[in-house]
């Protein structure tokens, strides 16, 4: 999965959780500001390593918080 795929399929989980159109969901805005608690952003970030067949530590959301943040390292990562 690239980049834009990942942004993609971020905006649309996320679009799921607060009930929202993903076309809503600001890929550049933190996690936080887009009102996900950290319950919440630890399942979208458990659904997105199955998604990928990987393992992503939780500390990656310190570093990389907020979707395009996110997606550039997986990306980066996976590739």
């Amino acid at each position: 999965m690239n980049q834009t795929d990942i942004v993609e399929w971020l905006r649309d989980r996320i679009a799921r959780d607060l009930e929202s159109d993903a076309g809503t969901v600001d890929p550049d805005a933190t996690f936080n500001r887009l009102g996900l608690d950290s319950l919440a952003l630890l399942a979208v970030l458990g659904d997105l390593a199955s998604e990928l067949d990987i393992e992503i530590e939780t500390s990656v959301l310190f570093d990389h918080p907020t979707i395009t943040a996110l997606a550039l390292h997986l990306a980066d990562r996976s590739a």
